[in-house]
């Protein structure tokens, strides 16, 4: 818990753990949301898919199914809409360009990286995702 906090803070002090390995039903099957964060600056839910190995197609669909349930379900009408972070160790820029197609906006795929980026890089790109929506 300790590492998850001192992460949280290397983010920015707006996130917050809301939850990991949190469970919804869908069609009587239980899924797993690996961590579920809440970024108090934008008001929205991001969920973090931590896969290993290569990015695949199909994680995106599979987050795509925990957005719309969480859009549908989780989300208090003031709050805007879920983000989907997928953590793999590596991405295929074309793969990626391909399967998300449409979806930039609400998908991300990142790789892990040994050494997190900058606070300055983390609050720019905040920034940016403010911007933009």
């Amino acid at each position: 818990m300790h590492n998850i906090q001192q992460l949280l803070l290397e983010f920015g002090h707006d996130f917050s753990l809301t939850g990991h390995q949190s469970k919804i039903v869908i069609d009587q099957q239980i899924h797993a949301i690996d961590i579920e964060l809440y970024h108090r600056g934008i008001h929205c839910i991001i969920l973090v898919d931590l896969k290993i190995g290569r990015f695949k197609s199909e994680y995106v669909g599979q987050m795509n199914k925990y957005l719309n349930y969480y859009r549908e379900n989780k989300m208090y009408a003031w709050e805007k809409p879920p983000i989907g972070l997928i953590i793999c160790e590596n991405k295929g820029r074309e793969e990626v360009h391909y399967a998300l197609g449409g979806l930039q906006n609400k998908i991300f795929v990142a790789e892990y990286k040994v050494k997190l980026p900058s606070e300055q890089e983390i609050q720019d790109k905040l920034q940016q995702m403010k911007a933009t929506s």
